[in-house]
């Protein structure tokens, strides 16, 4: 008898013990660890093991025990059916649905790139053909063809017929999906700059007579003509101020003579590898484009580069107590200039900052 009951007490022991370590993983398994909204990107690599990913669950505080992940993969027969890949999980989620989504596809890996200001459409879509995701050609042949994007958006049907996308697409960076096609990249970048231009400067544009695409015009150059923000300013009042009739005596009929626009019409230089050539000869400064303001009068035929807020800013907002009508590199060599207000006082720097840089050669 007493053999019976210490039977019957035990295997109630084991029964109310089971079922206490069976309501503790319930609780366990349906428990989150954490109540964040924010989602934590976690990457599984091509051949971790269950106790790798618990492990890195556990470090990105989205489960509590690692022993109880791989006990429940192991009982779910799941052990190698979860998907190498990039993933968004959140802390809020259970042990099952966190289960349940490492046994999907990983979302589309995505390549993340970066474009500097003050680049020219080629040398954008050479970033974006480094990705592998599309090619520079197929990206070209989308960035050059502004037409398709007018019923989409206000800003881009304003633009002059049959122009290209220079200037428009903003310098920063992105994140592209490894599904993206060249139009959605495209797109991704104009998206961008609609959105800095509407925030920042279509209602603060203190420029009289202009048009959005005068104003991207002129940032561009500005971006390619300033090393320092904070002569961009005065820099975009030079050039505006060529161009005000009241200065076309002194200014060659309205020309803004800047040699970045003299760079972007004679395109890539094979001498120098590069499309922002160093050396311009006399026949250079002379060459019959559009987009040449050394010899013809007024803004080229469109932007030259891609500028950043900083120009934009500039070149709808000089600097309105600024004259000048000329500036010159510094013999500081620090990017900054000397800016003139006749074209005597610009010869006299012009002279300074030749014999100071023939002393440091």
């Amino acid at each position: 008898m007493r053999y019976i009951r210490a039977l019957m007490l035990g295997i109630t022991l084991i029964a109310l013990l089971a079922a206490c370590v069976s309501y503790a993983m319930l609780r366990e398994v349906t428990a989150t660890s954490g109540s964040s909204e924010e989602p934590v990107e976690i990457v599984i690599e091509d051949g971790a093991t269950t106790s790798d990913i618990a492990t890195l669950l556990r470090a990105e505080g989205l489960i509590r025990q690692p022993l109880l992940f791989t006990s429940l993969v192991r009982m779910q027969n799941l052990d190698g059916k979860l998907q190498a890949g990039r993933y968004l999980l959140w802390p809020s989620m259970t042990l099952n649905e966190i289960l349940l989504t490492l046994q999907q596809p990983a979302m589309a890996e995505e390549v993340q790139i970066t474009v500097p200001e003050g680049l020219r459409l080629e040398e954008i879509a050479s970033i974006v053909a480094n990705t592998n995701i599309v090619s520079g050609n197929d990206f070209m042949t989308v960035a050059r063809d502004a037409d398709r994007f007018r019923d989409d958006y206000f800003l881009i049907g304003t633009l002059p017929p049959g122009v290209t996308l220079e200037g428009y697409l903003f310098p920063d960076t992105y994140r592209i999906a490894a599904t993206a096609t060249a139009e959605d990249i495209v797109r991704l970048m104009l998206d961008r700059f609609v959105q800095v231009y509407n925030d920042n400067i279509d209602q603060s544009i203190q420029v009289a007579g202009v048009t959005p695409h005068d104003i991207v015009t002129m940032a561009s150059i500005v971006q390619r003509e300033s090393a320092r923000g904070e002569e961009m300013p005065t820099i975009a009042a030079v050039f505006w101020n060529r161009l005000d009739p009241e200065n076309v005596a002194e200014t060659g009929n309205g020309r803004l003579q800047a040699d970045a626009t003299v760079q972007y019409a004679l395109g890539y230089s094979s001498a120098e590898q590069t499309w922002w050539r160093k050396q311009l000869t006399a026949d250079d400064l002379s060459v019959d484009n559009p987009y040449n303001t050394r010899a013809r009068p007024g803004l080229p035929a469109g932007p030259i580069s891609a500028p950043g807020l900083a120009a934009l800013e500039a070149a709808a907002q000089p600097d309105s107590t600024a004259e000048y009508l000329y500036f010159v590199a510094s013999c500081e060599f620090d990017g900054t200039h000397n800016f003139a207000t006749s074209f005597e006082e610009f010869q006299q720097y012009e002279a300074e900052y030749l014999q100071c840089s023939s002393e440091n050669q």
